[in-house]
């Protein structure tokens, strides 16, 4: 067959159909059997407001709010362990949305630093005990520090607003808003 009985319009126009049902097809897999499965499972949870993914920066972030929990550690492991589930190994980052102002922004300010020390050295007795002190005055009503073998967990509490904080141990970055 010579090159110049082929009919390359059609050769594109058939490419070109093939190329939107292949993105259709991706686009279909991504909301109905990824996205969508996971937000709702991730919304059974009690301690769960709100569930959403979002692309950002070439991954895929979950980013999900919390009502107040009474241990951000728990809850944090229940979601990342459904994340895990549906998204395996791929590239993501959980991001705990939370219900803060002005005041426990600043609360977290004044130990901010501690806790930055503390990823870096390791130095968790310290990190518990100058925040503590740090937070007497602040009226501050539940504060609460929890470390696991990876991530440093803040959450306070002043009336009806809460803040969470999740950070990575050993400078390897953080999640949380």
């Amino acid at each position: 067959m010579a090159m110049g009985n082929i009919r390359w319009k059609y050769v594109l126009l058939w490419a070109l159909a093939a190329l939107s049902v292949l993105s259709l097809g991706s686009y279909c897999y991504r909301a109905y059997a990824l996205e969508r499965p996971l937000e709702k499972a991730l919304a059974e949870d009690a301690q769960v407001l709100s569930a959403q993914l979002e692309k950002r920066d070439g991954k895929t972030a979950v980013v999900v709010r919390l009502k107040y929990v009474d241990n951000l550690a728990q809850a944090y492991s229940r979601v990342e362990e459904a994340v895990r589930a549906f998204l395996g190994a791929r590239d993501y980052e959980i991001v705990i949305e939370d219900n803060s102002d002005e005041l426990l922004e600043d609360a977290y300010g004044a130990i901010h630093f501690y806790i930055e020390e503390a990823r870096i050295r390791g130095n968790f007795g310290e990190m518990a005990h100058r925040s503590q002190a740090a937070l007497a005055d602040t009226g501050v009503e539940d504060f609460r520090l929890t470390v696991d073998e990876g991530k440093i967990f803040v959450q306070m509490r002043l009336e009806d607003k809460y803040l969470y904080r999740v950070r990575e141990v050993n400078g390897k970055g953080g999640t949380g808003t």
